[in-house]
């Protein structure tokens, strides 16, 4: 197999010191090299003003359509409001066994739910570090998705699904066990072809 990438897409504006420690991240967890793509375009295109929101599922066809040859998986990242017909909001979205995830940034900044609120999370966290915490497990999550990883039960695991920001908060950024043994024979298999 050639060598392949994992990439990093910012659509609109995004922190690219988050970007960085993604692309880090990413890297060691998954096995394969990150790059960060070329900037996406703010994604107005999938702007909803009935819901005030942006429908994620218009955005992973914009990131499909942007990955190069040489990209194994491509992970849309973005400050706007996400949602899917079905929930009021999600931290992000991808392709179940494809190549395309998206998160969003946007609900998981300390600031929006109120700085008094949110300043520090049980460790002591500053806002951005919070954030920068949250946008790793999210990633790993909705990568993991692409990778073929369901849903886990486990609400240590890094794959359980986030129905609010605490649930994110109390996971790790870790796969449990069941689900890390899933990810190496999905990019084992991957190696082998």
């Amino acid at each position: 197999m050639r060598l392949k990438y994992l990439y990093l897409f910012p659509i609109g504006d995004v922190d690219f010191s988050v970007l960085a420690v993604l692309q880090d991240v990413l890297e060691e967890k998954f096995g394969f090299p990150c790059k960060i793509g070329s900037a996406l375009p703010d994604p107005g295109y999938a702007y909803n003003p009935k819901r005030g929101q942006y429908k994620s599922t218009m955005i992973l066809g914009k990131i499909r359509q942007a990955l190069p040859q040489d990209a194994l998986k491509g992970l849309g990242v973005t400050s706007v409001d996400l949602y899917v017909p079905m929930l009021n909001f999600v931290f992000g979205e991808a392709e179940v066994c494809g190549r395309c995830a998206v998160i969003s940034l946007c609900r998981l900044k300390p600031q929006f739910y109120g700085v008094c609120r949110q300043a520090r999370l049980r460790s002591g966290q500053a806002g951005e570090d919070i954030l920068k915490t949250r946008a790793i497990k999210e990633a790993i999550h909705e990568l993991g998705h692409t990778f073929g990883l369901s849903h886990c039960p486990n609400s240590g695991c890094v794959m359980y699904f986030s129905n609010s920001l605490m649930d994110t908060d109390f996971k790790e950024e870790n796969f449990c066990s069941s689900c890390q043994n899933a990810i190496d024979l999905s990019i084992q298999n991957l190696l082998i072809c």
